[in-house]
């Protein structure tokens, strides 16, 4: 096969008795089947919702009826007692809006379909489901909603169902037999609801704007030259936190690992969801995504294709870029433009690639109707194109992230000091794809739901090329190693500025990886990567030569304390962590700089055993000591240090002491803003909001900060 030309690689595959029937083999694997409808799990899976409802554990049911929804078979009783009995968890959890959707969604299938009425008794099922409703609008103040239904409960119950109503009950809701709309004191009250970021939120805003997608500025000149082919250049300076593209996805997959957390179609947390109605893997946030997923490409990845997809990786994007090329409802030229280095590719990489592809074709010819519905697609040209489209991505998918900042009303201080930027879901965006890289880069790249929002991170001047990273950058990975990982992914040898100058290197990673000497506690010229190549390192002030072995060996003690520590943390015994970890501190110091990683993360554990603990006053004092390190390693303007800006602020509105302190509460103030700067200027685009709870918890800091400098608490 290495000398096979490229567009013959699956022909020979699909002809080969071999390995064809190996793949067929591996695609009727009945553990596929894992991903089909299955009443038998859906209420076993209900039952055991029920078991926790007796220990009051409300979001734990949640979780499980929603996974018995997955479960249950389109329009089933299971299906209708899913959603039933989590719309009682909604209920009591005071989620008023998700429990209408619920009563709704099991409304739907109890007054649509053929129920068996010795499964259950379809008329007290319809009764109570309204009932619920009515205290939901109540509870939501929507008045004449409620009276509307209570009508209609009282005739169901007179006429129809012929099922008595508690006398409580009645008390309560014949106040609504009073309500007159007309009457000016009984006008519906809806319940003030921010608006939630999702997709339509986002084109109301683009179209506000009269924005085309994909967007780019006018700032953004595009060029070529036989080095560096296609690229952006600054055509006029552009200043720091400048929009310069906004573009959704060409094609993009969300990750298996967030399934369940995020939608499948938007990539939107999901606060209220819905399960496909053909497979029991992945959730929408509503309706309007389940039907557009369907229509373009749910159709054919759903029943056991969804199991299947797990374990091929970034594969499923190649398959998903495949079913939108194929068709020709788009500009395909900006992703057929884009390099596949396919000649780059050593034999074995190609033949694996190969063998994933025509399994791909093969799931398209046996498992779906993608080729009757298509006629005129020749079965070889599509095998082409994923062979193409997966080898085209290993240089041009790109992350989507999601930003999750603590949230100050959760209740929960472990999201205090628990910010993280997860990658959920794989894309390709066309003319994101064409930004070069560099190690020290100077946009910052980001996701509002599956879009991709890139900024200034710094000021470009004039004519100078716009560069992105992909991933090995200057601040977490050493010359040699970036080299190396760009060369074998990207089959190129980088000459950015921080590449070409080894010396800026070596003194960056001395700070973050600096040593100590063992006798005058100076800093040595060597790092921890020279431990590693190395027998002795040096002490300039000392005049004294070290086994580099003994510096692992004390590293290792250092090492192993501070993940015994970590345990004690696992299991709550905060204050034996801080015993153990504080240990490991004082080792770590005897052989590394202040400014150390381990350091920084040594007093991040800490802080956090502290915050846990309630002892907030300790928990800042340490992540004021880290802060420094932080910004050095970083950047001043990174999201890092936003999210630990964000992080310190949060310690400090919960220490009640620093409330009576004017200077704290200025200097609170100061990280909130500096914090909400850093994140605008990096996330944000236009007006759309890019973190909701993140935001709404930075600006509800602000206004308790400046409400405890007027003295009002």
């Amino acid at each position: 096969m290495p000398h096979t030309a490229n567009n013959e690689k699956i022909n020979l595959c699909m002809q080969n008795g071999f390995i064809r029937s190996c793949l067929e083999k591996w695609l009727d694997d009945s553990k596929f089947n894992e991903s089909l409808k299955n009443s038998t799990r859906s209420k076993e899976t209900r039952l055991a919702a029920n078991e926790e409802f007796k220990m009051n554990r409300l979001e734990l049911c949640c979780k499980l009826y929603t996974k018995a929804a997955q479960f249950a078979p389109y329009k089933s009783i299971e299906s209708a007692l899913a959603f039933s009995n989590r719309s009682a968890m909604y209920l009591r959890l005071k989620k008023y809006q998700e429990c209408l959707k619920d009563i709704d969604a099991s409304l739907n299938v109890l007054e649509n379909s053929d129920i068996d009425e010795k499964e259950v008794h379809k008329g007290q099922l319809i009764m109570k489901l309204l009932k619920r409703k009515i205290e939901c609008l109540m509870a939501l103040k929507q008045y004449e909603s409620a009276k509307t239904n209570w009508e209609n409960v009282l005739e169901l119950s007179k006429n129809i169902y012929k099922i008595p109503l508690e006398d409580q009950f009645i008390k309560k809701c014949n106040i609504l037999l009073d309500y007159d709309k007309n009457d000016s004191n009984n006008v519906d009250i809806a319940k003030n609801i921010d608006e939630m970021l999702t997709e339509d939120l986002i084109k109301k805003t683009l179209d506000k704007n009269e924005i085309t997608l994909p967007f780019k500025s006018s700032k953004l000149q595009l060029c070529y030259t036989e080095a560096k082919g296609r690229h952006f250049v600054a055509s006029t300076k552009i200043e720091y936190g400048e929009l310069l593209i906004f573009e959704n996805p060409f094609a993009f997959v969300l990750l298996p690992e967030y399934y369940s957390s995020f939608c499948y179609n938007c990539c939107a947390p999901l606060k209220y969801s819905i399960p496909c109605d053909n497979c029991c893997t992945i959730l929408f946030c509503d309706n309007k995504c389940l039907q557009e997923a369907r229509n373009s490409y749910h159709r054919w990845e759903c029943k056991q294709g969804t199991s299947i997809f797990k374990c091929i990786g970034i594969a499923h994007l190649a398959l998903r870029l495949t079913l939108e090329t194929s068709q020709g409802n788009r500009n395909n030229d900006q992703i057929y433009n884009l390099l596949t280095h396919i000649d780059d590719f050593k034999s074995l990489e190609l033949y694996q690639y190969s063998l994933t592809a025509t399994l791909l074709l093969i799931y398209l010819q046996k498992k779906t109707d993608f080729f009757e519905k298509h006629p005129n697609l020749v079965v070889s040209s599509v095998g082409n194109e994923l062979l193409h489209h997966m080898t085209r991505l290993v240089c041009n998918g790109n992350a989507i992230s999601t930003h999750l900042m603590s949230d100050h009303e959760s209740g929960s201080f472990t999201s205090i000091i628990d910010e993280s930027q997860p990658r959920i879901g794989t894309a390709i965006f066309p003319t994101s794809s064409l930004l070069n890289h560099s190690c020290d880069p100077n946009i910052f790249s980001s996701n509002i739901l599956k879009y991709v929002v890139i900024k200034a991170s710094r000021d470009i001047n004039k004519g100078e090329e716009i560069t992105n990273c992909y991933g090995p950058n200057f601040r977490r990975m050493r010359l040699v190693d970036r080299q190396v990982s760009l060369k074998e992914q990207y089959h190129f040898d980088c000459k950015c500025s921080v590449c070409m100058d080894p010396q800026k290197d070596y003194m960056f990673f001395k700070i973050i990886e600096g040593l100590v000497c063992f006798l005058c506690h100076n800093e040595i010229s060597a790092t921890l990567s020279d431990l590693d190549v190395n027998d002795t390192v040096y002490c300039d002030f000392c005049f004294k030569h070290f086994r580099t072995l003994d510096f692992k060996r004390r590293l290792l003690k250092a090492d192993k304390t501070y993940n015994k520590g970590i345990k004690e943390l696992e299991v709550n015994n905060f204050f034996k962590a801080i015993n153990v970890i504080s240990e490991s501190l004082r080792l770590y110091t005897l052989v590394l700089n202040q400014k150390n990683s381990n350091i920084t993360k040594c007093e991040d554990s800490i802080a956090k055993c502290f915050a846990l603990a309630g002892d907030y006053e300790n928990c800042y004092m340490y992540l004021e000591r880290s802060f420094s390190a932080i910004e050095d390693r970083f950047g001043k303007n990174s999201l890092e240090v936003a999210y630990e800006l964000d992080k310190i602020s949060d310690v400090m509105v919960n220490n009640l002491d620093m409330r009576k302190n004017r200077n704290l509460i200025q200097k609170a103030l100061k990280y909130v803003r500096r914090s909400m700067e850093i994140f605008h200027a990096n996330l944000s685009a236009w007006d759309i909001p890019y973190s909701e709870s993140g935001l709404a918890n930075i600006k509800h800091k602000e206004n308790l900060l400046l409400q405890f400098l007027e003295g009002r608490f």
